[in-house]
């Protein structure tokens, strides 16, 4: 290996010494049983404080300097490792450790470096009073009871001597130092593995955390109670949320470089494999954040559409969804820069073709188009069978409210229909359509519709666009809300402000408020007395409850002169047939009486 190659940092400005000097330090050896042996110490630091600069050394098991690091006065840019290792808890084989030219503890970015490369130790040397120190941490098995993978352990000051030599048979190091080091990094990572075994086992899905930027308020406990569900209903494991209060979310890195940081280094000690980000990622922050971690990072619209593709069942639903996550994610489609695209032709634009990225790009963009024309053909075909339903004289009601609110539950009771029913959010995607017969010959079309939530992604409502249209051109709209929910009159106004944009603010409604039977006996005759008109407590799960809801059902379409019932709708629009061509024979036998006159 040449000088340049053996060390890792910028050599520019180094004598020819200089540069031999470090060189050299890639062909020490360490005794096996020690963090740094005293002699190899002292030559880093003389070295270090001759070049007015960091310096740091890998170095393995067997004693073995892997690199070389150099940095300047206050840091050092790490290199990357060919192979992975740290997975099931096992640590990375290699230590760390650096030159600190002042008396300056371990720093929070080394402590990130620890956790992130999995590294068997990390150590700070300097000179102090007493000569060389040492400041040193490892990793450590979290404490019981934690959900935690592993600790951070930190000796402080303690003197070089205690991690470079044998220790007499009456002799305790403090704090219990890594003394013989061969030994304690074994034993050290034989536990970690044996709590990330433990944790894993105790996970009931993939581990994440929940990172949420907000500007504080009544609403932000509500947030995070939806993001919560919203995770349950895919299965994720929320390991923790972490708030921070700020106006907007940084620009770059979402919650801010030292704050991002921290977070890192708190999702490796809880083994987390997913960030999931509120508000929306741009995608320069899904990019920057990207940069500094392997973790999978989503956000909340990821999130919303990974439910509804795993949740649609028909055809349309699922090129529905597909369509949505296509228009959400081509924003995240990009390279370097339009000077990397090849697609232009021209001076710069020649070579071997397009890049991958622009193979994909063309793709998504082409599916995209087949999937509007596929989806204008169904939207034609829901045309037609509204058609037939308004010629019928058929009047729809639709029932909308809140995801979760128990809307397929009362459509089963009320129409002993089998429509999937659970207790998670967008159980139901794919509208469903039943029929309600009344006495007198009376039927009704009940649809049930796609649960709304705060901040429906855009991408969404363009997508069920063409399924929500039935809600505008209903007859009747029963409101559904979960009456037991703390939150239940901010999911009112926002399904109110959905209907407002979907053109369906002025449909007449009838309000359910569903779950009454998880109300004391007080709380429910409050809440009734306080109600308005219009307004129905049910149990979706007792039919008994839901007969006064039926009545008011009946009485608002029929009785108030909402429709007219089928039979006699038809009867009408006979005579009224009838009448005109009874009409229009009159005025021909007139015209011609006129005309034999004249």
């Amino acid at each position: 290996m040449t000088t340049r190659s053996a060390i890792f940092g910028d050599t520019s400005n180094l004598k020819a010494s200089q540069a031999k000097a470090l060189a050299r330090l890639h062909e020490r050896q360490v005794p096996a049983d020690q963090v740094i042996s005293a002699a190899l110490a002292r030559d880093l630091l003389d070295l270090s404080h001759e070049l007015g600069r960091q310096l740091g050394l890998f170095i393995d098991r067997r004693g073995r300097v892997e690199s070389v690091i150099l940095g300047d006065a206050h840091s050092m840019e790490l290199p990357e490792f060919a192979r992975v290792r740290g997975a099931g808890g096992r640590l990375r084989g290699v230590r760390l450790v650096a030159t600190h030219l002042v008396t300056d503890p371990l720093t929070r970015e080394e402590f990130a470096d620890l956790a992130k490369l999995r590294l068997d130790l990390i150590a700070a040397i300097h000179r102090g009073p007493a000569g060389i120190q040492i400041d040193a941490a490892t990793l450590a098995p979290p404490e019981p009871g934690s959900r935690d993978i592993f600790s951070v352990r930190t000796w402080t000051r303690t003197p070089l001597s205690l991690l470079t030599r044998e220790l007499g048979p009456d002799e305790a190091l403090p704090a219990a130092a890594p003394q013989p080091f061969t030994a304690f990094v074994r034993d050290l990572e034989a536990q970690l593995v044996a709590a990330t075994s433990r944790a894993r086992a105790e996970s009931t899905g993939t581990r994440a955390m929940i990172l949420m930027v907000h500007r504080g308020g009544p609403d932000v406990d509500a947030r995070e109670h939806e993001l919560r569900e919203l995770c349950r209903t895919l299965g994720i494991d929320v390991i923790d949320v972490i708030q921070q209060r700020r106006p907007r979310p940084d620009p770059r890195t979402f919650l801010g470089s030292g704050k991002l940081r921290d977070v890192l280094v708190q999702a490796l000690e809880h083994d987390v494999e997913l960030l999931i980000c509120d508000p929306e990622l741009t995608p320069s922050q899904a990019r920057s954040i990207s940069d500094q971690t392997d973790l999978k990072v989503i956000d909340r619209t990821m999130l919303i559409l990974d439910i509804f593709a795993q949740h649609a069942k028909s055809s349309d639903g699922k090129l529905q969804v597909e369509l949505a996550q296509l228009r959400y994610r081509m924003p995240f489609m990009v390279g370097k820069g339009t000077m990397m695209s090849r697609l232009a032709g021209g001076i710069g634009g020649r070579g071997p073709g397009e890049t991958k990225l622009e193979i994909d790009r063309r793709r998504a963009k082409d599916r995209q188009t087949d999937l509007e024309k596929r989806l204008k053909k169904m939207r034609k075909q829901r045309d037609q069978r509204r058609s037939q339903r308004r010629r019928s004289q058929v009047p729809i009601v639709a029932i909308v409210g809140y995801t979760n609110a128990g809307k397929s539950t009362l459509l089963n009771t009320i129409t002993g229909a089998d429509v999937i029913a659970e207790n998670k959010l967008f159980a139901t995607l794919d509208p469903t359509v039943r029929r309600i017969r009344f006495p007198e010959d009376r039927e009704v079309v009940l649809l049930d519709t796609v649960g709304f939530i705060r901040e429906l992604p855009p991408a969404l409502m363009q997508a069920f666009s063409a399924t929500l249209e039935e809600v505008a051109e209903a007859d009747l709209l029963l409101m559904v809300a979960d009456v037991s929910d703390e939150d239940r009159d901010q999911h009112i106004a926002t399904v109110e402000r959905i209907l407002g944009d979907l053109g369906a603010g002025e449909v007449p409604r009838l309000m359910v408020l569903n779950k009454c039977d998880l109300l004391a006996e007080a709380e429910l005759t409050r809440e009734q007395e306080i109600a308005g008109p219009d307004t129905y407590f049910v149990s979706a799960l007792d039919r008994r409850s839901t007969r006064p809801l039926i009545e008011a059902i009946e009485s608002h379409l029929w009785e108030r002169g909402r429709v007219e019932r089928p039979i006699y709708a038809a009867a009408r629009h006979r005579e009224a047939d009838e009448a005109e061509a009874e009409v229009e024979t009159e005025t021909e036998v007139e015209a011609d009486v006129e005309s034999e006159a004249s």
